[in-house]
Parts: structure tokens; C-alpha cells; sequence
């Protein structure tokens, strides 16, 4: 945690007598006290990548100040000026959004979940950040906050390893023709023609999930349970011949975050935090949790004991995987509202924000389009499904370019966007946590995302006509 960081690199700083801190001039007041206000709006945490020696030197010059106080100075700032940092994690509301606030409140009234995190927007803009309820059912925890951490399970697929794969194709080093084969040896048994792009499009073959007790059984001495478990892929024969059917499989993603590692030549957690989450911001989000990370996530089990497990992978799968050594791929990502709603728009805004541009308009455009193949009536996107005109997509949303894209997560998260209004929603909730009358049924948690795509949706004239032809969904 850099904020943690800065604070031990403070204390070894010698304390500066009246000539090596001479009395600054206001101007060099003013400029500071400027620069401290600024930097959260206009993305100056960006500048320390690469530029902290240089503007360290200039603060040096024109302050008089020593070298080693002008640069923890810096690294204090750029630290604190984080865009989800707590003092900018700020409730947001808008009239026009109002029925947010009936629909999030009826899941916890309806014991559904304890509490939740609703980041929603319109064309680029976050209209709605606003938490519920609170952390677990005991009327005692505490509250949600924007700052809480979520474990988002299946949305990992999609804020990670599909986020990862992007940046390798991206910059070359990884082709959607790629047999698996090529980068994991040994891929075989019935599978050698399977590609990239058939793990990211759930067409592989491979069955949707394993019990790690099968695979525990089996791995060797001194081999650690993530190797075991790519072990035990390679070899098992298709469930169906690949390409033939779309059947969605956590043992694609484990395999595809295998496959990035593999070709990048380092964790796909470090992969992400250098290219994307750094670049923008995502401050709250990772795979490996601090202990101070860990005490801010929403807790998602209970132990016999009756203490709450938090910071703990919640999918079994991953778990055993573990996210050290290696990423699970499939689940374990965490991460916070704010955190997720920047990514959503990235995404819309094709590849860039607030002035940073993380992928390229191309690759956007290539993720978010239908890789499906021909044969078969779904559509799927890179990781991210599509949504077919229905009960969450209209007509005007079933062209490339304007699809109505999302993902769930079976611990009660969910991400929507709308390519074409840029509009997008971030639902995180703990529903899995036992407790609530309806807690860990998706039958109480499906009307939550719904209610709150269509109030989103509400807000496009566009979509008035598709809205009122479908009354009582609204």
C-alpha cells in the first residue's frame, strides 16, 4: 500500500534544521497548496510513473529543499491522490436515478443481502455511488462504504484475466488463434485444436467445473495445487467436442490465466496492477490482500465458531488454487465499486480515461465483439456475455458496437454496460453470506440487477418505446 509506504519513508528522514528547510516563499506555498488540489481531478497520480525524479527536482529548485524531502513529499501526494481514495469516495445522487434507492433497499428489507454497493452512470458519467445496509445481518457490524472490498468471484473472469488477455493482445505477444498447446505443453487429449479464444468464448470443451478433492488425490510431491490442477486439464477429454457447444466452464478461465502467465513471464496479478489498475487508479483491487485490505472486505462465509471469513476466496476452486504463486483466473480478484465503475469506463470510453489510455480503441473493439461461433444461437463476447434484445437488451442493441454487455458473480456481483449510451451499472453485494432469509438465492438477487438496468435505462429516450412494451419490468 503506498499511503503505508510513505509514512515509514517519513520518519527516516533527518530532521531538517533551519538551513537545510529555509522559511518558503508564499509562491512556493501557493504552488503546493495548488498542486494538492488539483491532483485528485486532474489525474496527477498518473505523474508519478516515471516522472517523480523530475518533478521532485523542479519542487527541489524552486522550494529549496532538499532532495530527499521534496521526494517523499511527492510520494506522499501522488499516494493521497489516488481517484479511489477514501476522501474521494463521496456518495453520489441524481434525481433522475431516485428509484435506485427503493430497489437496493427492498434486497435488504427482503433479506436478500445485508448490505451492498451501487456505482451506476450514463454516458461516461458516474450518476449513482451509494452504499446500503451493512457489512454482514448482525445489526451490530458495520456499514457498507464505497471503500468496502468485495470478493467478486466470476466477475473475475471478466475485471481480470479477460483484462489481462487484452493487454497481451495488445501488444503482440498473444494471438485469439493461439493453440493453448503453445503455451501450456502438453494440452492435449482430444483438446490440441483448442484456442484463446475458445477458453474466452466458453467453447473449449472443457467441463464447467472441478472438485479439487479429485486433483488433490492426484498431485505429486513438492507440486503445488495451482501446477496440479493445469496438470489435470491438459489431460482430461473434451466434455464435448470443442466449438460445438458453448457450455461455460471455470476451468477455461484457470486455464487462460495459466496461458497469460506463461506467455508474459509473470503473474497475471502483476500484469494487471503495471497495465491497467495502476494506469487507472484501482487502488482497492488485486488477488493478494494487505491485512488492512482484508479487514475492508465484506465478509462472505461464517466459520463454526461464528467469526466471519473475510478476505478469503470464496469459490472452492480458486481457493484451493491459491493466488501466489499463481492466479486462480476463474475467481479471487477483489476489489471496491468506485474500483470497477472506472474500468466500465474505460471500456465505453473505448481504451481511455481521464486522459490516460490503457488499450487502444482496436482492441476494445475486439474484445466487446461477437467471437461466437457461427454454428451456435448465443452470442459471447471476450469473456463478457452479450445480451440478446430481451428483458436486458432492446433492439437497438444488436448491432457491434452498441451491445449490451455484463457478468455475474455467484457472490452477489454484477457488472453491466451499454456500448451504446456508455451507460453501466456496479452492483456489489456479500448475498452468499448465510443469515438473510433469502441470502445466496439468486431468485431474490436477479429483480435487484434488473430493477437497476432498467432504471439506468430509463434515462435514454431511445429506450422509452422497448420500456413501456414490457410493463412490470420496470
Amino acid at each position: 500500500d503506498t499511503r503505508f509506504q510513505a509514512a515509514e519513508m517519513i520518519p527516516k528522514l533527518k530532521h531538517p534544521s533551519k538551513t537545510e528547510l529555509p522559511e518558503l516563499s508564499w509562491t512556493a506555498v501557493t504552488f503546493w497548496l495548488s498542486l494538492a488540489q488539483i491532483a485528485p481531478r486532474a489525474g496527477v497520480n498518473k505523474l508519478w510513473q516515471g516522472n517523480s525524479s523530475a518533478l521532485s527536482n523542479t519542487l527541489n529548485a524552486d522550494m529549496k529543499l532538499p532532495h530527499t524531502v521534496t521526494t517523499a513529499m511527492l510520494f506522499c501526494l501522488f499516494a493521497c491522490c489516488s481517484p479511489s481514495d477514501a476522501q474521494l469516495l463521496r456518495t453520489v445522487t441524481n434525481p433522475a436515478l431516485s428509484s435506485v434507492e427503493g430497489i437496493v433497499r427492498q434486497g435488504i428489507d427482503q433479506g436478500v443481502y445485508p448490505g451492498a454497493v451501487v456505482v451506476a452512470g450514463s454516458n461516461g458519467e458516474v450518476l449513482w455511488a451509494k452504499a446500503y445496509g451493512r457489512a454482514s445481518w448482525d445489526e451490530k457490524a458495520p456499514a457498507m462504504g464505497l471503500d468496502t472490498i468485495f470478493d467478486l468471484a466470476s466477475v473475475s473472469k471478466v475485471a481480470g484475466t479477460t483484462m489481462a488477455a487484452m493487454a497481451l493482445l495488445e501488444d503482440g505477444k498473444l494471438s485469439l488463434d493461439d493453440r493453448v498447446s503453445k503455451h501450456i505443453p502438453g494440452f492435449g487429449a482430444g483438446k490440441e485444436d483448442v484456442t484463446v479464444r475458445d477458453l474466452l468464448t466458453h467453447v473449449s470443451g472443457l467441463k464447467p467445473y472441478e472438485n479439487s478433492a479429485t486433483v488433490e488425490k492426484t498431485r505429486k510431491e513438492g507440486e503445488s495445487a495451482a501446477d496440479a490442477l493445469i496438470r489435470h486439464y491438459c489431460a482430461l477429454p473434451p466434455a464435448y467436442p470443442p466449438r460445438q457447444q458453448e457450455r461455460y466452464s471455470c476451468l477455461n478461465m484457470q486455464t487462460m490465466a495459466r496461458v497469460v502467465e506463461n506467455c508474459a513471464g509473470e503473474r497475471m496479478e502483476d500484469l494487471l496492477k503495471r497495465r491497467v489498475y495502476r494506469p487507472l487508479g484501482m487502488t482497492g483491487t488485486g488477488y493478494v490482500l494487505s491485512a488492512r485490505q482484508k479487514a475492508k472486505c465484506a465478509p462472505t462465509a461464517k466459520r463454526k465458531d461464528g467469526s466471519l471469513v473475510q478476505g478469503v476466496v470464496h469459490d472452492p476452486l480458486a481457493n484451493y488454487h491459491g493466488s501466489v504463486e499463481h492466479c486462480p483466473g476463474n475467481a479471487g480478484l477483489f476489489s471496491t465499486g468506485p474500483d470497477l465503475a472506472r474500468l466500465c469506463r474505460m471500456i465505453l470510453a473505448r481504451g481511455t480515461l481521464d486522459g490516460v489510455r490503457v488499450f487502444t480503441p482496436g482492441t476494445i473493439a475486439r474484445m466487446t465483439a461477437d467471437h461466437s461461433p457461427a454454428a451456435l444461437k448465443g452470442r459471447r463476447a471476450l469473456g463478457w456475455g452479450i445480451y440478446t434484445p430481451g428483458r436486458f437488451a432492446t433492439p437497438l442493441n444488436d448491432e457491434p458496437g452498441s451491445y449490451m454487455l455484463a457478468h455475474t458473480g455467484f457472490t452477489g456481483t454484477y457488472l453491466w454496460m451499454d456500448q451504446r449510451t456508455r451507460s453501466f451499472v456496479v452492483l456489489l453485494t456479500n448475498y452468499v453470506l448465510p443469515g438473510g432469509a433469502k441470502s445466496g438465492k439468486d431468485a431474490g438477487l436477479a429483480p435487484v440487477r434488473m430493477g437497476l438496468v432498467r432504471a439506468v435505462m430509463s434515462l435514454q429516450p431511445e429506450y422509452a418505446e422497448f420500456l413501456k412494451s414490457q410493463p412490470g419490468r420496470n
